[in-house]
């Protein structure tokens, strides 16, 4: 048996034992309750912080939208206009018939058989006969169908500005002898007559054309002589400047 030093020694040891486990032990928890309640706290803070940061933007937000709906801007407002083609493009075509109409009733009342007014789909088309144009087979201009070109010239003119096309027309037989080798040759040299006459009246030589036609558009049956001499023709084709 331990003698009472050997005792109180261990007992002593013991004690110093236990005492340091129980301070080991509760010093580590009290440590790590600390920090938990740092981060805790930390956390509470920053979060109030970014509630408190929210609330302020959402206000300003709120502030600027009313002041903006409120407070006309300085800068200018840039109005685009688009283009009224179709008004445009409607005036000019109803200048276009009318200038058509004043000269169909100006042909009609100043000329009786010499010039015949055709409708186009694009245009009026004056025909003139040969007969009153031309001898036959040639292409110089009668001293009386001066008059007659002269006073289409100045109906013309007063009507306005136009494109003039000079059509030169004959019928389907053959040219025998003579100036001219072919229909086409004929009908080439009367629309150039025309052309010039045209422009010794003052017509812009970019406004007309001289074209030859020959015997490529008949307007009746060449078999008959009525027929050939319909064929026999100088058409001015007019088309009004818009």
């Amino acid at each position: 048996m331990l003698d009472k030093a050997a005792r109180e020694e261990i007992l002593d040891g013991t004690t110093w034992y236990a005492w340091e486990i129980e301070e080991n032990d509760g010093g580590w928890l009290l440590t790590y309750v600390d920090v938990l309640s740092v981060i805790l706290a930390m956390l509470v803070v920053l979060l109030g912080q970014m509630a408190v940061q929210h609330l302020q933007t959402t206000n300003e937000d709120s502030r600027m939208a009313a002041s903006y709906e409120a407070v006309p801007s300085d800068e200018p407002t840039i109005e685009v206009q688009q283009p009224q083609p179709s008004i445009q493009t409607d005036a000019d075509s109803a200048q276009t018939i009318d200038a058509e109409t004043r000269l169909v009733a100006a042909i009609e009342d100043r000329f009786q058989d010499e010039v015949k007014v055709v409708q186009r789909d694009k245009g009026i088309s004056l025909e003139i006969a040969d007969v009153i144009l031309f001898d036959s087979g040639k292409a110089e201009l009668l001293a009386e169908a001066l008059p007659v070109l002269k006073k289409l010239a100045v109906t013309l003119q007063e009507i306005g500005e136009a494109d003039i096309a000079v059509e030169g027309h004959t019928d389907d037989r053959p040219i025998l002898g003579g100036r001219f080798q072919s229909n086409w040759e004929l009908a080439a040299a009367r629309a150039n007559a025309v052309t010039r006459f045209l422009l010794d009246q003052g017509f812009a030589p970019k406004h007309l054309r001289s074209v030859s036609y020959a015997d490529a558009h008949p307007v009746a049956d060449n078999s008959n002589p009525n027929g050939r001499a319909e064929n026999r023709r100088v058409n001015l084709r007019v088309e009004f400047l818009k």
